[in-house]
């Protein structure tokens, strides 16, 4: 079987080892699989190709420098002002990727011809400024293809927006949009979902939710309410992600060995509403009033340095800085506690990472803790927005026993390899593809 995947996103980084992992596993159960992604670069393996080749690339880079050049000349020595395209103002919490959706950038023909072979299957990872949803149809038509949707946020179901909040317009057809300030029911939204709808309804699509969360957003979305619909975990590296001497790996960061460490992280803790962090510093400050002794606890932080957030900070605290997938691994070994605070997301990621490290979670009900965190198994799942409750989940796992510490753990890796083992996932996204295939991985 030929698998086509097709991801904006760099495949061994960050958000696109997704795509990478999926790859993999594809690659083990005797598929010829390929990744096509927007993100350039030199790839080693001649099957993970960038929808743009080298010539290309660099002419973008020529210019792209030129203009940029040309028009800092014009402002420095003629005076000229340069007349830019105005920027629709939207509200930064809903995480609009552009006004307007509805823009193909690459041709199809494109897509297959950089492919190189035709598909029997296509997976659709992510979307924003690579595919459209006219794309993912007309590869349907001239492939014969199904295309799998692997959401990895809303933004597919919505009329622009990756993060919906309380609005409910993608139940119904959008439009009067909060996230462009619109009292308009005939505004960019509406306009975006009415393209989607069109090409959504004429193509084989099934869509594929990664966490319960999103499986529920799915059934109310007025896109794809209709069209089948699935559940996959996202899959993590069991062998990377796993339990280890937390001693070695607090020694890696020169983290105390002697305290309770605290892990949380996100790349930038000022941007992103939803990731909770005003939540989060709410439950720390309270959670250092109610302790013992709040001098036996340290914070580990993954991310880029944010002044705010350290101003913030009622604990000791240390930045592991911007972390690869193996210094992850090692950050989730050295904690004690892995601390989600997210407040609107479909995942994150992390939680399944930390469950599969045998490290407890402590999160929002929110996302992929639905799924994996089990209140007094796992870790523990607290209302939304309740920080006194995060507090004091976190303090319960704190100060478990050592027998209690080793049980947890074990029921978070039991979990993680029961749920989120890249068989399990392979083996269900084969089911989808091809029910009557013998899968052997």
């Amino acid at each position: 079987m030929k698998i086509l995947i097709l991801t904006a996103s760099q495949p061994l980084k960050i958000a696109g080892i997704v795509a990478y992992d999926l790859y993999i596993g594809l690659k083990r159960s005797g598929s010829e699989v390929k990744i096509l992604t927007k993100a350039w670069d030199k790839y080693l393996d001649k099957n993970i190709v960038p929808i743009d080749s080298t010539l290309t690339e660099y002419k973008h880079r020529f210019w792209n420098l030129l203009r940029r050049i040309i028009i800092k000349l014009l402002k420095v020595f003629l005076g000229f002002k340069v007349k830019e395209e105005p920027k629709v103002k939207t509200d930064p919490n809903f995480a609009v990727q552009g006004e307007d959706q509805t823009v193909t950038i690459y041709k199809t023909k494109k897509i297959l011809r950089r492919a190189g072979f035709v598909p029997d299957a296509i997976i659709v990872l992510f979307m924003p400024h690579f595919l459209s949803f006219r794309n993912l149809h007309e590869l349907n038509q001239v492939t014969k293809a199904p295309i799998y949707l692997y959401l990895m946020d809303m933004a597919s179901m919505t009329g622009g927006c990756h993060y919906a909040w309380d609005c409910k317009g993608y139940e119904k057809k959008c439009g009067n949009c909060p996230a462009f300030y619109s009292i308009n029911e005939q505004d960019s939204s509406r306009t975006n979902w009415e393209f989607k709808k069109k090409y959504i309804d004429k193509t084989e699509i099934t869509a594929i939710a990664g966490t319960e969360w999103q499986y529920q957003q799915l059934k109310k979305s007025s896109l794809f309410s209709e069209r089948p619909m699935r559940k996959i975990l996202l899959s993590i590296d069991n062998e990377v992600f796993k339990p280890g001497d937390k001693n070695q790996a607090r020694a890696y960061f020169k983290l105390p060995v002697d305290k309770k460490i605290i892990f949380f992280g996100a790349v930038y803790f000022d941007r992103n509403r939803n990731k909770g962090f005003r939540e989060l510093i709410i439950a720390l400050n309270y959670l250092k009033n109610t302790l013992f002794d709040a001098s036996t606890v340290h914070i580990a932080i993954a991310g880029h340095a944010s002044k705010s957030l350290e101003e913030s900070l009622s604990f000791d605290y240390t930045y592991l800085g911007y972390l690869n997938i193996e210094k992850l691994a090692l950050a989730f070994q050295a904690a004690d506690v892995f601390v989600s605070p997210s407040i609107e997301d479909s995942g994150p990621m992390m939680i399944n990472q930390s469950i599969m490290s045998g490290t407890p979670v402590v999160s929002f009900e929110m996302g992929a803790a639905l799924d994996l965190v089990i209140n007094g198994q796992t870790g523990y799942r607290v209302r939304l927005l309740d920080s006194e409750a995060l507090a004091n989940g976190i303090r319960t796992i704190l100060e478990l026993d050592e027998a209690s510490t080793i049980r947890i753990s074990n029921n978070c890796r039991e979990l993680g390899l029961q749920l989120c083992h890249s068989r399990k996932q392979i083996e269900k996204m084969l089911e989808i593809i091809n029910p009557d295939l013998t899968i052997n991985i």
